[in-house]
């Protein structure tokens, strides 16, 4: 299993996620459950995030170069997606403004990810480095199919 397959595992799990928060919002969920289900969310995603730009996110630079635009788009989303994970920590404004713009930025993120930037960096990373960094992964506990990169 590649790095990017681990990833995109987590990805389905959290679009499952990100559905299971719209519903709450539209069956009328209060702000601290809104909160709560959104930060459970949210720790997921920041492990994630963290392992995207220790493993992935290098070896793509290395790939296309320092200055690679897609690069930019996504740390530029990392950080919205921080800004908003931030914001419902630290319970500023309206839980549920704060949990649409989480939704809104991530599976925007996601849908790039999947779509345009792992395949771009499977077609210039060599597949035994992608399946080195799954294994990576599944050592920090991250892959959602663990038993296949081992």
């Amino acid at each position: 299993m590649k790095v990017t397959e681990c990833l995109n595992a987590e990805h389905d799990v959290f679009l499952l996620q990100l559905s299971v928060l719209e519903q709450m919002m539209a069956d009328g969920a209060g702000a601290d459950e809104l909160r709560a289900c959104a930060l459970t969310l949210a720790a997921a995603v920041e492990r994630h995030r963290d392992l995207e730009e220790e493993l992935l996110y290098p070896a793509i630079l290395r790939a296309f170069g320092q200055d690679f635009p897609p690069m930019r788009v996504m740390e530029a989303e990392h950080k919205e997606i921080e800004r908003c994970i931030r914001a419902l920590r630290d319970r500023t404004g309206e839980a549920s403004a704060h949990a649409r713009g989480l939704i809104s930025v991530l599976r925007d993120h996601i849908h790039k990810e999947v779509e345009v930037l792992f395949p771009m960096a499977e077609s210039r990373i060599p597949a035994p480095e992608l399946v080195q960094m799954a294994t990576r992964c599944a050592a920090h506990g991250a892959c959602a199919t663990q038993a296949a990169v081992r």
